[in-house]
């Protein structure tokens, strides 16, 4: 027979349990934010060894309106610059391109940034991004205007690649300056990444 306090320290036990589990999955939980007819799900950016120039972050965007939407770029505090991108495989070579003008967020439609496709690049870290932080940015849209967001620092999934880790240098950056590296290298796709 249980006497009150063997009560008590069972539920302090349990409350114990359920604070770790709620605190070992909170990084890997879903966030949203809003602006106007712009919802942003799950901003994230993989961890980041020291010393890496730039990492990438994904997200999904979804226009609720029925006009479309353009995402501008935006701004972070943790690097020097926060990039549109799009990757591409041609032949087994991957090229990197930066998206000056803007992307467009169709109406009524949802926009995926992963890894080998379109993804946000920060560029020039002002520090590693360490597995379970979080990070704040702006994104800023043509007509929603800017939106507060936080990317959770996580590994990717299992099929996702951590940009981070990537060789910059052997890539195709074309009509981008990302200091000292070359512009016009391009990069053989690992066959690990083929789909």
């Amino acid at each position: 027979m249980m006497t009150p306090s063997s009560v008590h320290g069972v539920r302090a036990c349990l409350a114990s349990a359920v604070m770790a589990l709620t605190t070992l999955t909170a990084p890997a939980m879903a966030h949203e934010y809003r602006v106007g007819d712009i919802e942003v799900m799950h901003p994230y950016a993989p961890p980041t060894p020291p010393g890496a120039p730039m990492a990438a972050g994904y997200l999904e965007i979804i226009n609720h309106g029925d006009q479309d939407e353009r995402l501008l770029g935006g701004s972070v505090t943790f690097a020097h610059e926060l990039q549109v991108h799009e990757t591409t495989v041609e032949d087994d070579v991957s090229r990197m391109r930066q998206i000056t003008d803007g992307l467009v967020i169709p109406a009524g439609a949802t926009v995926t940034f992963q890894p080998m496709g379109k993804h946000l690049m920060f560029v020039d870290l002002a520090e590693p991004l360490v597995d379970g932080d979080r990070k704040n940015a702006t994104l800023s849209f043509e007509q929603a205007g800017e939106l507060d967001v936080e990317f959770a620092i996580e590994h990717a999934d299992a099929e996702s690649m951590d940009h981070g880790d990537m060789n910059h240098k052997e890539m195709n950056h074309e009509d981008m300056s990302h200091g000292d590296m070359s512009e016009e290298e391009t990069m053989e796709k690992d066959s690990a990444h083929k789909h």
